[in-house]
């Protein structure tokens, strides 16, 4: 099997990389064991300086990192740059707290590494789901095994050099290429003591699977469903940038989740007129000139597919608003579209193709709202806009996500990967085992 990476502002190649052989997987694994196994001994305080040492290097080549980024996932330059930003800041954070975060040396109930893990990345921001798993592991006292996606074969260069780069002890942080073949043999080897998965829902559920049918633990951070809840009396202008930065900002090329916007009649036909305006200012081009605001999306046959998607929703009756037609030019892109109709099959609802796509559903009252949302994972969140506070509390209260939001800040989505609070963070007893030691007179 051979990896290609590609530029998708131009669909040409940029390299070609091997799949790894049997024989070297087996000695990449036989060298991350090694490494764990006497990584797991180490003192917190030299985990920390490790963690330290990676966050320097990737604020020393933070314009290099972002230019490579940029040029293999069709990300717009400025947010490649707060992304590696995000990934310094975090190994920093883990550095110096993760220290506390552990139990004491003699306590009666300890954390112990998990060992070796494998770790799959398939979701926007790919350096940062990569660091924001790595982090913690490394201070918890494991090494790891980097399987990025299948399209983004020069990450794993990338990461490599940042390995080298902060001395990270050889075999410590691994990234592979493998199959998807390999990788149910990795799963099923006995040195492998855990798994962290970042991406979609239908990755993560392939995963588990694999996981349980070995016993193995499993850390899974999934796509959550994002959805708008517009009412007849919210402010307009907030409720569009949200959408906005919702759909268009950075995961336009990537996301692949559920959601959309429902909306009640009233401020409907003003609400899409000016979203449609909106739509149509955004300017296309290079992901790395300074004046994009829309760039390609970062696979191959992404477009097509997208464009079938909104064929069929035309066919059910769906209206396209703005964009929605396959752009005769070189490159991965799709221009900015708007989509609404009155019934779910005419705009795609609840599914949230990756690519920059609004859809919207025209929807009674918050009655239908709240029967919409039944069917859709709690794993998610809701933005509500209605200039009733109580009103908005209390269909808040009926949706069945794990977090819903009254009016909240329109631009709370406008960088990716946002800042983490604390409890946002992967916590470091999701990367160990607890042990406890009990002693008798």
């Amino acid at each position: 099997m051979t990896f290609v990476s590609f530029d998708p502002s131009s669909g040409r190649v940029l390299a070609h990389h091997a799949c790894l052989s049997e024989d070297r997987l087996e000695q990449r694994l036989h060298q991350a064991y090694q490494a764990a196994q006497a990584w797991q001994h180490e003192a917190p305080s030299e985990r920390a300086a490790l963690l330290y040492r990676l966050a320097s290097a990737l604020s020393a080549g933070r314009e290099r990192m972002a230019r490579e980024l940029c040029l293999e996932t069709g990300t717009l330059l400025k947010d490649c740059l707060r992304e590696v930003e995000r990934c310094a800041e975090e190994c920093a954070h883990f550095a110096a707290n993760g220290q506390a975060m552990l139990p004491a040396a003699r306590s009666q109930v300890s954390q112990r590494p998990l060992g070796l893990m494998l770790a799959l990345t398939a979701g926007p921001a790919p350096l940062w789901q990569c660091v924001r798993l790595l982090a913690p592991a490394l201070m918890a006292g494991n090494g790891l095994l980097l399987k990025p996606a299948e399209h983004l074969s020069r990450l794993v260069e990338l990461l490599a050099r940042l390995m080298t780069e902060a001395e990270v002890p050889e075999g410590l942080i691994t990234p592979l290429r493998i199959s998807k073949e390999q990788v149910a043999g990795v799963v099923a080897d006995a040195r492998i003591g855990g798994l962290a998965y970042s991406g979609e829902r239908q990755g993560g559920a392939i995963m588990a699977a694999l996981a349980g049918g070995r016993l193995k633990p499993v850390i899974l951070e999934l796509a959550e469903a994002d959805l708008q809840l517009i009412l007849d009396d919210a402010d307009l202008e907030p409720a569009v940038e949200s959408v906005l930065n919702g759909c268009f900002r950075y995961r336009a090329s990537w996301r692949q989740s559920e959601g959309g916007v429902l909306i009640t009649p009233g401020l409907a036909e003003a609400f899409l007129e000016r979203l449609g305006e909106r739509l149509a200012s955004l300017r296309s081009g290079r992901p790395d000139d300074s004046d994009t605001e829309l760039g390609p999306l970062a696979k191959s046959g992404q477009r097509e597919w997208l464009e079938r998607q909104l064929r069929e929703a035309e066919r059910q009756g769906g209206r396209i608003r703005c964009g929605g037609y396959l752009p005769d030019e070189e490159g991965w892109y799709y221009p900015a579209t708007l989509i609404e109709g009155q019934d779910p099959a005419t705009t795609l609802f609840p599914a949230w193709p990756a690519g920059p796509v609004s859809s919207v559903l025209r929807v009674a009252d918050e009655h239908g709202m709240q029967a919409l949302c039944r069917s859709m994972s709690p794993d998610g969140i809701a933005s509500i806009w209605t200039r009733d506070l109580a009103r908005g509390e209390q269909l808040a209260r009926s949706l069945p996500f794990d977090l819903c939001r009254v009016n909240p800040n329109p631009y709370h989505n406008s960088h990716w990967p946002p800042q983490s609070s604390p409890d946002q963070r992967l916590p470091l007893k999701r990367f160990s085992r607890s042990k406890t030691v009990l002693v008798s007179a």
